[in-house]
């Protein structure tokens, strides 16, 4: 009697401790070391050490913690569907026939500029980084690399992008490469390296064209045939261009996307990481999270990058030249009335506004979501709305909106939509329509009488003004 005993894929091990979101909470968070010594130092290496330290700081919300599973998830389907064993994988490599499927999903992930999106592509990588120098098999001395991570620069092809994934073996002193031979040395490159996932961030920054998409559709789909998955990252402006691709195009790129909003005021996701920015170096500061995580939230409308560079520009106006005191709220106040933060304010200011001023949604569209009706909780795919829909105010602007309200005005605010909703649960009234008559043909007669009625005095007996006697009649 023989006894077979299971085998585990040889990825397996890239997705143990990721079981929970508890446990992939605990993989990509990410604390830097406190900053000691900096008293006496100049301004400019102080800020320089904090804004390293910043870079480093991830604390995922709900929200966060939502699109990765979805992410890891995906991974994990792909390598079930091309790496089954580590007999098939080693088959494929040295057959040259990797595995890809015949229709895949691509994923887009947006959300406004600084809201962490990129920050979210490295959490992703380190979820799942295997080892230094592991192998999916003995036999094929290549590392692994789960996640392939690629950032657009401005381009006018894309074979610089693709020949940037290509084995630097493979396009040395070669100037002229056929694509169907550079997709089938990255089809085979990938594979060999069990890519599961290809990230693609700052698509934006490929073509600075206001209505030149056809580019990235076509990089897009060029990507999505080499095997792994590809997650596009992308802001709300090139949403908008998007939308008007042909149907068939926004069925491929536009049917699943990711959704990453700004956390509320009252979030503990944001007064954590105003917590972890203050203990960086809390020698240097005099802010108290939670006393002031609400005033920093409506000064930066809860985006992680407004706050990094509003609080090294308090940094700055408290110390001219060196560090010698502690930064305050009053510092904070005075950085966000600067020049240097001017683009920066009327960001904000034009945020808290777009949900009511049509004009500002008009004028920028970097800051209005094309797709209102992803759910903001939920951080998953929603279906595609047409740009008049699209007009409608969006999530993040009245998240923003009522953040930037005082207590008293969230009182006010509560009152009117449960009066709002007493009245629409009783029901509607039906009107009372009243008929005009109906208008008269125009005659010679009718102007006549018009012009008598309108010329004649309004009481009889009225006196002109300047005639004594009260008559109307014109003299002689």
């Amino acid at each position: 009697m023989s006894v077979q005993l299971a085998v585990e894929p040889p990825w397996a091990s890239w997705f143990v401790g990721l079981e929970t979101d508890a446990d992939l909470l605990a993989r990509v968070t990410q604390r830097p070391a406190q900053l000691v010594g900096l008293h006496g130092k100049s301004a400019t290496i102080a800020c320089d050490e904090l804004r390293k330290a910043w870079k480093q700081v991830y604390l995922p919300g709900a929200q966060h913690l939502s699109v990765l599973r979805k992410l890891v998830d995906r991974a994990k389907r792909n390598a079930m569907e091309r790496l089954p064993c580590m007999r098939a994988y080693e088959e494929a490599v040295y057959a040259r026939t990797p595995v890809t499927l015949q229709e895949q999903e691509i994923w887009g992930l947006t959300g406004l500029a600084g809201v962490g999106k990129t920050s979210l592509q490295r959490a992703l990588a380190r979820a799942l980084k295997p080892p230094e120098g592991f192998c999916l098999a003995p036999s094929v001395q290549v590392p692994s690399s789960p996640i392939v991570h690629l950032t657009m620069t401005a381009q006018r092809s894309s074979q610089p992008i693709l020949r940037q994934l290509a084995s630097p073996v493979f396009v040395a002193n070669r100037t002229n490469i056929s694509p169907d031979d550079l997709v089938r040395h990255l089809r085979e490159r990938l594979f060999a390296q069990g890519a599961l996932l290809m990230p693609v961030d700052e698509l934006q920054s490929m073509t600075r064209s206001e209505s030149a998409t056809t580019l990235i559709a076509n990089l897009l789909v060029e990507l999505n045939e080499l095997g792994p998955y590809v997650i596009y990252c992308f802001n709300y402006s090139l949403g908008h261009k998007l939308l008007l691709r042909p149907q068939e195009d926004k069925d491929r790129l536009l049917a699943n996307l990711l959704h990453l909003d700004a956390p509320r005021r009252e979030d503990p996701c944001w007064r954590d990481v105003v917590a972890e920015y203050v203990g960086v170096a809390p020698d240097l500061f005099d802010i108290a999270p939670e006393r002031d995580s609400d005033e920093l939230h409506q000064l930066t409308g809860g985006l992680y990058r407004l706050l990094g560079f509003l609080l090294l520009e308090a940094c700055r106006t408290a110390w001219p030249t060196a560090v010698q005191r502690r930064v305050s709220m009053a510092d904070v106040r005075r950085a966000f009335q600067s020049g240097a933060y001017c683009s920066q304010r009327i960001d904000i200011e034009t945020l808290q506004s777009i949900g009511v001023n049509s004009r500002d949604r008009d004028r920028r569209r970097d800051l209005a979501c094309p797709f209102p009706d992803l759910a903001r909780s939920a951080g998953g795919a929603a279906a595609v709305v047409s740009p008049s829909v699209a007009r409608r105010p969006t999530p993040a602007a009245e998240y923003a909106m009522e953040s930037a309200l005082t207590v008293d005005e969230r009182r006010v605010l509560v009152e009117l939509r449960e009066g709002a909703d007493q009245a629409s649960s009783t029901g509607r009234k039906p009107a009372t329509v009243t008929k005009l008559p109906a208008r008269q043909s125009l005659t010679a007669q009718a102007l006549l009488a018009g012009e008598m009625l309108i010329t004649q005095p309004k009481r009889k007996g009225a006196k002109e003004p300047g005639r004594a006697d009260g008559s109307t009649e014109e003299p002689p």
